[in-house]
């Protein structure tokens, strides 16, 4: 792909603390665009890579030759008015509205509350985080956009876990289809309003949302299990996101190899590569039969 020149552009990413959003901030950032991160903290790695950029005294990291500026708002997606706010501090940084939207910030189930852990009250927090906030995060982009006739770009995140389904996550599954799916509903946006809505689908990757993660960890043999790395999804992101002549919208993009991507189709789609499965997740069915037995013997 060639190289993209975002200078002067800016985005919004949720997520970008870590992981293959941090990877998007990253080369977002390298191609001029400014990036607000919205996210509950930073990584290690994400304050490493901040840590080679100035930050100056008003809050957002700064190159000292000028250039794209990097900011950080602490964010729980699952809160609505802080989606709103996210696009005020913004315009606060930066001035008037993001060109770019990748509301990616996601959680896992197995090492999150879960369908079979049963642990929330009153809603699906894994909806909520994985679902609910890109949706509506990317409503309030359109409507900004339209009332500044504003043309935009939406990057979801989407998973190989939308393609096959796994009694061990139901509800990551769910909500990743969900996402394939709204992005898919949005195509029709590029034509009639200039706003690009794509998704990218990341097989198994070594991130933070695994490799700090025990229970996720348990289901992946590092011996045996092809990994991505968040920059070769980071890459995907660039491309399905940007790459107009190549990419049309509504395009699902598999990412589960460095360079060999493939598009996700509605109808016929063969379904993922060898490399969208771990070779112990199997294994984790000994929790739903545990949660089963716990339903069994009358207990929550």
């Amino acid at each position: 792909m060639a190289a993209i020149d975002l200078k002067g552009k800016g985005a919004i990413v949720t997520g970008g603390g870590s992981g293959i959003c941090l990877s998007f901030v990253r080369q977002l950032y390298a191609a001029g665009c400014d990036v607000l991160i919205c996210d509950l903290s930073l990584h290690r790695e994400a304050i490493a890579w901040l840590d080679t950029i100035q930050k100056n005294a008003t809050g957002p990291w700064k190159r000292e030759s000028g250039g794209p500026s990097v900011a950080f708002r602490r964010t729980d997606v699952s809160q609505w008015n802080e989606l709103e706010i996210a696009f005020q501090h913004y315009a606060e940084i930066f001035g008037g509205v993001p060109d770019i939207l990748c509301p990616g910030a996601g959680v896992y189930e197995p090492s999150f509350n879960n369908f079979w852990n049963d642990r929330d009250d009153t809603h699906y927090s894994m909806l909520r985080i994985n679902l609910e906030h890109p949706l509506k995060m990317s409503r309030i982009a359109i409507r900004k956009w339209v009332q500044a006739a504003q043309p935009g770009y939406i990057v979801l995140v989407s998973s190989t876990g939308a393609q096959k389904p796994s009694m061990l996550t139901p509800l990551y599954g769910a909500a990743k289809q969900g996402i394939s799916n709204f992005a898919r509903c949005m195509a029709r946006l590029q034509e009639m309003e200039s706003i690009r809505v794509v998704a990218i689908a990341p097989g198994p990757t070594m991130s933070p949302m695994i490799y700090d993660h025990a229970e996720a960890l348990r289901f992946v043999d590092p011996q045996k299990d092809k990994l991505s790395e968040p920059d070769e999804i980071g890459r995907g992101m660039m491309a399905v996101c940007f790459d107009k002549g190549k990419f049309p919208p509504g395009t699902v993009l598999e990412v589960t190899h460095p360079d060999r991507w493939r598009e996700v189709f509605l109808l016929n789609d063969p379904g993922p590569g060898a490399h969208a499965y771990t070779s112990r997740k199997e294994e984790g069915m000994a929790d739903v039969h545990a949660a089963l037995e716990a339903d069994r013997s009358g207990h929550k």
